[in-house]
């Protein structure tokens, strides 16, 4: 079978062929490390842990490379406001690194806790200066680079007569060109050649905190020229796949795009396939902190279970828009739970005679791979799962031999989507319904005033991985890791 991937650039589903046979190169990114991580962040990184899972599963050997924007990344995509570390730093009273130092480390916990693959390399944007300012003398030797008053621009006009601009998503150059794609530069610097050119190199303010020397006055890089730079450096000129989310179309990935040609002075795309991911929304509406329906990570973690947020990021796929509510997430708790529940029944079943299972798993994979192989239809390749964990149910007189196939293909496949389930915690993993059953006796015991026994039920469950909370009147549990 063969993988197929919707790529941006030509905006049509394209046969993956790798530049180097069994070697696949990708670069993501990442976060721009002034905030915590938000369940539309994580959402993207989950879906291209799920290609890093996958490529893998099929064999390939994949190196994946996932910056962190630490510096240069604007409040306004396009050149102007402050800088999004510098801002938050000053709000908080901290030194822009001493913020960037304690976000860097929650981000990686929360990585770890949604078990998100450790990327091969995260470089830090304030990493690769030299590289960056090396990068910019490179432009400007190949005539699509120039400087006005300390801030370097690129010369977008001249490049897209050769190389075509923006090339990546639907807008076109006229529609930039006239401002009807609605992401022009209001920067009223006369001497720019065109209002569409975007900076390489910024000058820096007297006040501004985040500067470093350069042959065009003290300043810093632009927020594009920082992932041109770090991809190419860990990932070559030329590599295999680019990914980001939906608001990387334009005007982040066009640039980055336009750097790569003219830093290599290249004759050829830079990267062969670029990938995006939806927005989440949340009740219906764009996620928003002032509209209070914004959620982090870290608070989410400590609600429900991290497979919860990792199966319902499977959920759907990666190029559809998705509605995160409370709703949907106990749905996806609720199919979580049939998946644990078939792993048990497994573990506790005495097995027979039967071996007709084993052709349902073949089945079962072929249909996964199917699934994963039309541009990572995670919903369909996660239906394929639960479809067989009924025949499972239905066939627990299977041989013993059979049923631990069985429950192997379930975690091999599920693990591809990010899912760990694993039965093998302290205690051992117990069905959704026996947990309620001690809940239900807990509460009855709290009634009753006998509190320590009730709290020796809570203990129980916590050694059995889990854990419950209780709120508003109403006892929730989760699985932990």
């Amino acid at each position: 079978m063969t993988l197929k991937l919707y790529n941006t650039l030509t905006r049509k589903k394209e046969e993956f062929k790798p530049i180097d046979d069994k070697r696949v190169r990708i670069y993501s990114c990442g976060q721009t490390i002034y905030d915590d991580m938000h369940v539309g962040n994580a959402r993207t990184y989950a879906a291209w842990d799920i290609l890093n899972r996958y490529l893998t599963w099929k064999g390939y050997s994949v190196f994946h490379v996932m910056n962190i924007t630490d510096v240069g990344h604007l409040t306004d995509d396009l050149d102007q406001g402050e800088d999004k570390v510098e801002k938050k730093a000053k709000e908080l009273r901290l030194e822009p690194m001493e913020l960037v130092t304690e976000q860097v480390q929650r981000w990686y916990r929360e990585m770890k806790s949604l078990n998100m693959k450790r990327h091969n390399v995260n470089p830090r944007a304030t990493g690769h200066m030299v590289e960056m300012i090396e990068a910019v003398r490179s432009i400007i030797e190949n005539g699509y680079g120039y400087e006005i008053n300390g801030t370097v621009y690129f010369d977008v006009m001249k490049f897209h007569r050769k190389h075509g601009y923006p090339k990546i998503g639907s807008m076109d150059i006229e529609q930039l060109k006239t401002g009807a794609g609605g992401r022009v530069s209001e920067d009223e610097t006369e001497e720019k050649k065109s209002p569409i050119d975007f900076a390489l190199w910024i000058n820096a303010d007297p006040e501004h905190l985040m500067k470093w020397p350069s042959p065009w006055g003290k300043g810093y890089p632009g927020w594009h020229l920082e992932c041109s730079v770090m991809g190419t450096k860990y990932l070559g000129e030329k590599f295999d796949i680019h990914t980001g989310g939906i608001d990387h179309l334009f005007p982040h990935h066009p640039n980055e795009r336009a750097q790569n040609i003219a830093m290599g002075d290249l004759d050829e795309e830079p990267v062969n396939y670029w990938l995006h991911s939806e927005h989440i929304t949340t009740d219906g509406e764009k996620m928003s902190k002032s509209k209070g329906n914004f959620y982090t990570v870290g608070d989410l973690l400590e609600k429900y279970d991290f497979e919860v947020l990792r199966m319902f990021f499977a959920s759907s796929h990666y190029r559809k828009q998705v509605d995160f509510n409370e709703e949907a997430l106990e749905t996806v708790e609720g199919n979580l739970e049939k998946i644990y529940n078939t792993l048990w029944n497994i573990e506790n079943a005495k097995g027979g005679d039967k071996e007709d299972l084993e052709k349902d798993i073949e089945k079962m994979e072929k249909r996964f791979e199917e699934a994963m192989d039309n541009d990572l239809d995670t919903p369909k390749a996660l239906n394929s799962i639960m479809k067989f964990t009924k025949k499972v149910n239905k066939g627990l007189d299977n041989s013993k031999e059979v049923l631990n196939k069985a429950k192997e293909k379930i975690q091999e496949l599920g693990g591809v989507l990010g899912l760990k389930l694993d039965l093998e915690t302290e205690g051992g993993k117990i069905p959704s319904e026996a947990i309620e059953l001690m809940i239900d006796i807990r509460e009855d015991l709290r009634k009753e005033g006998d509190y320590d026994e009730a709290d020796r039920v809570r203990k129980v469950l916590r050694n059995a991985g889990v854990e419950i909370e209780d709120s508003e009147g109403k006892t929730r549990w989760k699985r932990t890791p």
